[in-house]
């Protein structure tokens, strides 16, 4: 057995540090009264102190005769002193310790405390020792550490000066208000006392509880063709920093959970060629690092990687750390707290040595005074089709899952990367264990659990399939679609009101011209952007037009009258803010948008003024609904009759619609039509059903 795993019951540091620990209790019962504590009229206050000291023999019937004690360990004080034991230089501790004081330029002396606090960290009987000296200030601090160490106090009060390397690094933290024991005045950085014990052979694991290397990226640079612009920008900014050594760069990326983007940070680290560290999020022993812990795990993390070149950080989740808007603590530490982190917050981010990538979910955590002091403020929002399509065939490429299938969960406009990955995960996992699973239907269950859990559809409105074939020319418009068709694929752009009753075929029309101008197709109701938070439905239409934009596809805004409603009846400022940022949006955008409603009378004058084109959509004309008639009847294998006897039934029913037929061959399904006679009556009872139907029955 090695010397450095002989370890005594009193501590589980190797043997060789036992002589130490003995020396500085001695020293503090004899140089720093110590002993007034620990020697008492009832016996030792510490029976494992007594034990380690071998003293424990002088205490008979719970007394101790004070001056023969006193006297005992003023001798073996003076022997200890006599014989004092070297720093031990071969044990991994002191490796680790040197290797580290090499990284960050520690003097003798830093080191030499940082030694020692590891070892009171670790070797409970002189932590306990130490503790008999009872609550410390500051200076009481670097006067036990002179004493204990045999330095000059001069020196120890330049190693532990708060701006000094081993506090400004996050190594330390020390206490500057208050009086407690020694390992509550001064403490090291989570999880470093146990690490810094152990060899390694990535030296850096010494610090995994505070930062760790990055995993390797998922994703490539084509992965993000919708950030294509910012990209490029961001990656020439980033390789002129890093060859200039610039100081404060910090890039901040935002957007919603699952969006992509901690895998963003790490595929630009890629593309520069440099090592990504993380700050940890927990620490060593699995526990969550609160706000305060992980800055000093940054800062730390700052200081090791700041003298060698090629190296990023990326600190995510920044949302649970950074103080909150206006926070203000009543008085006291806690106030001077807050008031000192907020200035050092303030001053890293304009003085960091090492870019970082700040990653968080909510901007609004983030006070502006610190969002101002960011180089560039990214968000990577949620994927267009083409990359969803991508990332579906990445993760899904090994399971057998139908083109259909990913063609229609491409068009989920809130699928995002992480969903994608984790669901991937529990489908092949569940394969192994059932190889007959259906793996399309279970991916796409534990999709849609997770999309609807996030309070998002679980599919996607722009995949809904048609359940009669779909004619144009039996539309009931006040002007000729096939020109629009014509205009829409010669000009490329254009914006049109789609109006009239429900199920005329506005929003089917809309899939129809994107099928036909062979453009993707985005279809979004006035529930997708709506949202209680002000301001927020405003983010999501501009995300909206901009995903449209990024796809070059046909935008379909179904109910649009709910942001483009008459600004004079508007009862509160909200609403004006959304109507003018609807206004707005379609004014500069440069694509194909349809707004379908059946409120037109409700529009705002200013949004009527803005459409290039207005159409009307109104219930079908009898021979249109003698056509469609005959198309859903051949659907439903129905037995042909006459169209005389078709347009006879239909004379007398009124207002049908495109969506009539529709749900009429839906509800067979559930309730089977046999006859043309019965499919008449179908549709007789939806046209009832209207309010203008409903009218007509009772003689108005």
């Amino acid at each position: 057995m090695g010397v450095e795993r002989q370890t005594t019951r009193f501590s589980n540091l190797p043997a060789v540090y036992d002589g130490l620990a003995r020396l500085w209790i001695l020293r503090s019962m004899v140089k720093l009264g110590g002993q007034r504590t620990f020697i008492s009229r009832t016996g030792f206050s510490n029976d494992l102190v007594a034990a380690f000291l071998e003293v424990d023999h002088l205490e008979k019937d719970f007394s101790v005769d004070r001056p023969v004690a006193l006297k005992l360990l003023c001798q073996m004080h003076d022997r200890a002193e006599q014989r004092m034991t070297r720093w031990p230089g071969r044990t991994a501790m002191a490796q680790n310790i040197d290797w580290l004081g090499g990284i960050l330029g520690l003097s003798t002396e830093e080191k030499e405390i940082l030694h020692f606090l590891v070892v009171v960290s670790n070797h409970r009987v002189l932590r306990l020792a130490l503790n008999e000296l009872g609550g410390l200030s500051f200076s009481g601090v670097q006067h036990l550490l002179s004493k204990l160490l045999d330095l000059p106090l001069r020196n120890v009060e330049q190693a532990t000066h708060p701006l000094g390397v081993l506090t400004s690094s996050g190594l330390l933290n020390i206490d500057l208000d208050n009086q407690f024991t020694l390992d509550g005045k001064i403490s090291l950085v989570s999880g470093l006392a146990d690490m810094l014990g152990v060899q390694h052979k990535d030296r850096f694991q010494v610090f995994r509880g505070c930062f760790r290397r990055a995993a390797k990226g998922k994703l490539t640079r084509a992965d993000f063709p919708h950030l294509k612009t910012d990209l490029t920008m961001l990656e020439a900014y980033m390789r002129e920093a890093l060859d200039s050594a610039r100081p404060g760069v910090n890039i901040l990326v935002h957007g919603v959970p699952g969006s992509g983007k901690t895998e963003f940070a790490r595929m630009l680290s890629q593309q520069l060629g440099c090592t990504l560290f993380e700050v940890a999020a927990e620490g060593f022993y699995g526990t969550p690092l609160q706000g305060p812990m992980r800055f000093r795990a940054f800062r730390l993390s700052q200081a090791l990687l700041r003298r060698t070149p090629g190296h990023l950080i990326l600190f995510d989740e920044v949302e649970d750390v950074f103080p909150e808007q206006g926070a203000q603590p009543p008085n006291g530490s806690e106030a001077h707290g807050l008031k000192y982190l907020k200035g050092w917050i303030n001053q890293m981010l304009e003085e960091n040595p090492v870019p970082t990538f700040w990653v968080t979910n909510s901007l609004a955590a983030i006070d502006p005074a610190y969002l101002r002091r960011f180089d560039f403020v990214l968000e990577v929002g949620t994927p267009p089709r083409s990359v969803r399509a991508k990332i579906l065939d990445t993760y899904l490429r090994d399971l057998s899952v139908s083109p259909e299938l990913k063609a229609e969960w491409s068009g989920n406009g809130g699928l995002m990367p992480a969903v994608v990955e984790r669901a991937a995960k529990v489908v092949k996992a569940i394969r192994r264990s059932d190889p007959s699973m259906d793996v399309g239907a279970a991916f796409s269950r534990i999709a849609g659990n997770t999309l609807e859990a996030m309070g998002m559809p679980r599919e996607a409105r722009a995949c809904v399939l048609h359940v009669t074939d779909y004619r144009p020319e039996l539309l009931n418009t006040d002007c000729d679609l096939a020109s629009v068709r014509s205009g829409l694929q010669r000009e490329g752009r254009g914006r049109l009101c789609f109006f009239g009753p429900s199920g005329t075929g506005k929003t089917a029309y809309g899939r129809y011209l994107a099928e036909e101008l062979d453009r993707p197709l985005i279809v979004r109701r006035a529930s997708d952007l709506q949202s209680p938070w002000v301001g927020v439905a405003e983010k999501n239409m501009a995300r909206m037009f901009e995903e449209a934009r990024q796809e070059n596809a046909v935008l379909v805004l179904d109910e649009a009258d709910s942001f483009l409603q008459d600004r004079k009846g508007a009862q509160q400022s909200w609403e004006v803010s959304q109507v003018n940022e609807m206004l707005t949006q379609m004014e500069t955008f440069e694509g194909i948008f349809i707004a379908s409603t059946n409120l037109m009378e409700s529009l705002d004058e200013a949004a009527l003024r803005r459409f290039d084109l207005k159409v009307r959509f109104d219930y079908l004309k009898l021979d249109q609904a003698c056509a469609m008639f005959l198309d859903a009847s051949k659907r439903l294998g129905l037995e042909a009759c006459a169209p005389v006897h078709a347009r006879a039934w239909l004379r007398s029913i009124p207002f049908l619609t495109p969506g009539d037929f529709a749900t009429a061959i839906r509800q067979a399904r559930l309730n089977p039509i046999s006859s043309m006679k019965m499919l008449a009556e179908r549709l007789r009872f939806e046209s009832e059903t209207k309010p203008q139907g409903r009218r007509r029955t009772i003689g108005f």
